[in-house]
């Protein structure tokens, strides 16, 4: 809630202090000069009239200016959004509450919204607030592009009946909303079958049905029904059920290529389709698909139990060990919504630098645009060291780039690698269900 205080002149240093401008409008200073003209001739000539003119266009005067100063005060408002807290794609949502708390009415009075959310207006005019009436509308935004983005500030503007005068009072309080990046539907992974099974066997016994059978024993109240193991049922002439071991699972690690100059970006025509009623999730951009691909394939990967890691050089340094679970997925996609392709770092000294000390048996799926085959030839180190690799390339000549050198798929190949090529304008799951390889 921010209160307006009802005398401005608050001894408080704060910088939440509202900020409050005046302006003389046109018709104000023409009203000025001529009450200036007006006190003159009287003083000149002696005649009541003109004193009497000259005290009536002072009254407007000061009547105006306290009328435009009384409009912006004695306020309360209130933004109430419904979430901090939304991914591309979906819609933000917030309330906005302005009361009247004052003795006089507010004729007229414009809500100005700073607000940098892609296509939020929050903005708008009111009339007619009684003493202590209150109005509230809802804002409901389309949420265009991942990142975080300021609420606020709020500025007021109020007048005058006549127009003479106009107060504004700016609230510097804001607030913030984070876009995550979408998270697009992936159905399969069409990678091979023994890609994501761990080093070691786990022999912890789990209750979930696991392609790992690990026994049977004696049927208890209250196993499942399906559970069951007929054979064995039938051979010992009771009921018989199976045990399962953990499915063998090694960490996931998600490596981005975030180094600016590999990275292509088209003009952005974002605003024209969205008003043409045809929203695009992701721009023609290399970063956007990056991004994009890192959160599907993070969610897909989670939701199946698996430990996801990230890790990126970009605008900053984004690295999260593997764990699993819905915190997890939030920490990835907070991170990556913040995320931007400006780093510096080439993305063979990435794989050189870090993922070399990953332990054995992980699992590497490395995102670039890059047609550099030096990040080819760290790949396949990453491989001979016992690291599992998979590569998904962004094809930069579909984005308006160039073509990728022709020695990096086979570099990829020849080591056995998996290889998944993504074009601009390809939906995630049909590109990622392809057998990968080159």
């Amino acid at each position: 809630m921010t209160a307006l205080p009802s005398w401005l002149s608050s001894r408080s240093s704060s910088p939440e202090r509202p900020i409050l401008r005046w302006a003389l409008r046109p018709r104000a200073r023409g009203l000025l000069l001529l009450t200036v003209i007006v006190s003159l001739a009287a003083m000149i000539t002696g005649r009541s009239i003109l004193y009497n003119l000259t005290y009536l266009l002072l009254a407007l005067l000061i009547l105006s200016f306290v009328w435009a100063w009384s409009a912006v005060r004695d306020l309360e408002i209130q933004r109430i959004p419904r979430s901090r807290r939304n991914a591309v794609g979906g819609f933000f949502e917030e309330t906005l509450v302005l009361r009247n708390t004052g003795f006089f009415p507010k004729i007229w009075l414009e809500v100005r919204d700073g607000s940098t959310l892609p296509g939020h207006r929050a903005s708008f005019v009111l009339d007619n607030l009684g003493r202590g009436g209150e109005r509230l509308w809802t804002v409901r935004t389309r949420c265009r592009r991942r990142g975080l983005y300021r609420l606020g500030p709020l500025t007021l503007i109020g007048t005058d009946p006549f127009g003479l005068f106009e107060a504004t009072l700016q609230l510097v309080e804001t607030d913030e909303v984070l876009i995550y990046p979408p998270i697009l539907p992936i159905r399969r992974l069409g990678l091979p079958a023994g890609f994501w099974r761990g080093t070691e066997a786990a022999r912890q016994r789990t209750p979930e049905v696991t392609p790992n059978a690990g026994g049977v024993r004696e049927y208890q109240p209250g196993d499942a029904f399906h559970r069951i193991h007929w054979p064995s049922t039938a051979r010992r002439d009771r009921l018989m059920v199976k045990e399962f071991d953990q499915e063998p699972a090694a960490d996931v690690w998600i490596v981005l290529d975030m180094m600016a100059d590999v990275h292509i970006h088209q003009p952005d025509r974002d605003e024209e389709e969205w008003l043409a009623g045809r929203p695009r999730l992701l721009p023609l951009s290399t970063e956007e698909y990056a991004i994009a691909l890192a959160a599907s394939l993070a969610a897909y990967l989670l939701r199946r139990e698996r430990m996801v890691g990230i890790l990126a050089y970009g605008s900053r340094r984004l690295l999260l060990p593997p764990h699993r679970g819905e915190g997890q997925l939030e920490r990835l996609l907070e991170g990556l919504a913040l995320l931007r392709a400006h780093g510096e770092i080439p993305f063979h000294q990435v794989l050189q630098s870090h993922a070399l000390r990953m332990a054995r048996g992980s699992i590497l799926i490395l995102i670039t645009p890059s047609g550099d085959p030096r990040w080819a030839m760290a790949a396949r180190s990453l491989d001979s060291h016992g690291i599992r690799v998979a590569a998904m390339v962004l094809e930069a000549a579909s984005f308006g780039g160039p073509e990728i050198s022709p020695h990096v798929l086979p570099l990829l190949e020849s080591a056995g690698i998996p290889v998944t090529v993504i074009r601009a304008g390809e939906p995630f799951a049909s590109a990622l269900e392809r057998p990968g390889s080159a």
